[in-house]
């Protein structure tokens, strides 16, 4: 479990931090 894990969590990060930023622009704009 913890060797998946350590392969997990990185794709995650990286996932995120490319996927959050428009989403989280998109939001911002909507709500202004």
């Amino acid at each position: 479990m913890t060797a998946l894990l350590r392969v997990i969590s990185p794709v995650v990060i990286s996932v995120v931090v490319i996927i959050i930023p428009p989403c989280g622009a998109a939001l911002w704009t909507r709500k202004a």
